[in-house]
């Protein structure tokens, strides 16, 4: 079991090495007609703070699937069918 000061550690780590990341990359933009803002990395910041919180439902999502090692198929098709 993960205490709270373990998550919160983590939390803080991934969110200063995300940031870094985003930094760099603003630094290192090949586009300079049309450079990267901070604004571009919004969408994985919030998806990035969803992890980081552990409120990500990733490892529910296929729990009751076996491992392809336990004669569990080798693909799970997630997406829904559209819609004739």
């Amino acid at each position: 079991m993960v205490t709270k000061d373990e998550r919160a550690q983590f939390a803080a780590e991934l969110k200063q090495r995300f940031e870094a990341l985003a930094t760099w990359a603003i630094e290192q933009s090949p586009d300079k007609a049309s450079p990267l803002t901070r604004a571009d990395f919004d969408a994985a910041r919030k998806e990035i703070t969803v992890i980081a919180e552990g409120k990500s439902d990733m490892g529910d999502r296929n729990a009751a699937v076996p491992e392809p090692s336990e004669d569990g198929p080798q693909y799970v098709n997630v997406n829904p069918a559209p819609w004739p």
